[in-house]
């Protein structure tokens, strides 16, 4: 199965899952053992088709760099190797703004070197590893600089589209703005509830553009990781005060 990639929490909001569709996918049909969803068998021909595209990647001490890091990025979180293994202490969340800041500085210095990490240059795991990286940074101006080049590179299959999708709502609810996608939540009374999206009626359809999951399956993913339910609740995105 691939590695899930998840990361735990912000200090208010929950960032949560910035796994491919692919690793959705192996999750959900490993959690069921029943026959692959028309959006799994989807995922995975996309997942297969950028792998064949771009091959495994040429720069493997750059390879190694990110995976590391993006395994760093977990273990803060309370994951290895794609399962959850600890609960999160008031210690760990005290050090994960420390540890995502020191990540997106390395980050920083290795895009101003090399560029984007992209699929060729480091296999599409690492490239993945490098967006997640990039989802839990604090630096919101340095998200919205690259938004635009990573979405030509989504477009080019240069990079795994499901991936930036995150990366997008994240950057919208820190804007204050509604989410895209619907990938952003928040812990709120003991549940999850999931921050207000734009045109909610075509959410799916945005969705399944973007090789993520039903909204019905990725809501089971995330109670079954987190053991709590993810309500109905819509929470409204708080625009950041300027003072």
């Amino acid at each position: 199965m691939p590695r899930l990639h998840l990361p735990l929490l912000c200090v208010v909001a929950v960032c949560l899952f910035v796994f491919s569709s692919n690793e959705l996918a192996a999750v959900q049909q490993s959690a069921s053992n029943e026959k692959p969803a028309a959006w799994e068998m989807e995922a995975k021909k996309r997942h297969d088709a950028l792998i064949e595209k771009n091959g495994p990647g040429t720069d493997a001490a750059l390879q190694r760099e990110l995976l590391r890091m993006r395994d760093e990025d977990q273990a803060a979180r309370g994951f290895t190797h794609g399962q959850k293994t600890s609960k999160p202490t008031q210690a760990m969340i005290a050090a994960l703004s420390a540890t995502d800041r020191r990540l997106t500085e390395e980050l920083k210095q290795i895009v101003a070197k090399s560029g984007w990490p992209v699929i060729s240059l480091v296999g599409i795991e690492a490239s993945n590893g490098a967006m997640l990286i990039l989802t839990h940074t604090a630096d919101h101006a340095w998200q919205r600089r690259l938004l635009p080049e990573l979405q030509t590179l989504a477009a080019e299959d240069k990079i795994d589209g499901s991936s930036l999708a995150l990366v997008v709502d994240k950057e919208l609810v820190a804007e204050g703005k509604q989410q895209l996608y619907g990938t952003q939540f928040k812990f709120i009374n003991g549940k999850m509830a999931m921050y207000a999206v734009e045109d909610p009626s075509h959410l799916d359809e945005r969705r399944a553009k973007a090789l993520l999951p039903p909204m019905n399956v990725y809501r089971q993913v995330l109670e079954g990781i987190y053991h709590l339910q993810a309500s109905e609740d819509v929470v409204m995105p708080t625009k950041p005060s300027t003072h």
